[in-house]
């Protein structure tokens, strides 16, 4: 009865250290962070996330931003494939429209969605005796601006997914008239930078809302085409620089 007992304590005793290294291991291996069907892209894509809509895939979206003054915005993307995009977008607040076009190019390093894009917009808005027929008051401005960026995303969530972008503005040709008068600044000029922190949540990976933040440090007289500091076909664009916050949301079809 005695050796019987110690053949059952020694038994128990050993047992942990009897485990093979492998099967050890095996139990000390942490769960999985999340599961891979639910943290998919959404087979659409998304228009922010450097990703893009994916090759054959179209994304409309539909929004404002706020940005020295509240503008209604519209996009329309498609994925060309080989990390590349197309993109149109339109933005206005009657008195000031902008219609542009651009493209975009994305990879991947480590758990981050890196690219860069680049844009042509032209931009058209008047304010005066178009609008409001008995003032004495009447403008018109026009012009190019060449927007080049990069943005850098990650997905945060099983749902949500956040980008940073940076898009730089180059003024290439600008004009505004005033009464009679037509003021053109000489050569092309640089007219500041737009950061802008942009989440999309996309809960059914089929549609997306976006919201996000944004930090201008542009020309004073950007995007809004009246330069207040110059009053004659003489005056040079003043390149004074002004610094403000913005704000952008909206939907992605």
């Amino acid at each position: 009865m005695r050796a019987l007992v110690l053949r059952a304590f020694t038994a128990v005793t050993l047992a942990p250290w009897s485990m093979s290294p492998s099967a050890a291991r095996a139990d000390d291996r942490p769960a999985p962070e999340h599961d891979d069907a639910a943290w998919a892209y959404p087979k659409r894509g998304l228009s922010f996330f450097p990703d893009g809509p994916g090759k054959g895939n179209d994304r409309v979206s539909l929004g404002g931003v706020w940005q020295i003054a509240p503008m209604v915005t519209a996009s329309y993307m498609r994925g060309l494939g080989s990390g590349f995009s197309f993109d149109t977008r339109f933005k206005t607040i009657v008195v000031f429209n902008q219609l542009g076009l651009g493209t975009q190019w994305a990879t991947h390093v480590g758990p981050f969605s890196v690219g860069l894009m680049g844009h042509v917009d032209g931009f058209f808005g008047t304010l005066g005796k178009a609008l409001i027929a008995t003032t004495s008051f009447d403008a018109v401005g026009w012009g190019v601006l060449v927007e080049p960026g990069a943005k850098a995303g990650i997905q945060v969530s099983s749902d949500s997914w956040l980008t940073l972008q940076l898009e730089t503005y180059l003024s290439v040709f600008q004009g505004t008239k005033l009464g009679n008068t037509v003021l053109r600044p000489d050569s092309a000029t640089y007219a500041g930078f737009g950061l802008t922190l942009v989440v999309e949540y996309s809960p059914r990976k089929t549609g997306a809302f976006f919201y996000g933040a944004s930090f201008y440090d542009t020309a004073a007289n950007y995007p809004i085409w009246f330069n207040v500091e110059a009053s004659g076909s003489t005056d040079t664009f003043s390149a004074r620089k002004i610094s403000y916050l913005g704000l952008v949301a909206g939907y992605e079809l």
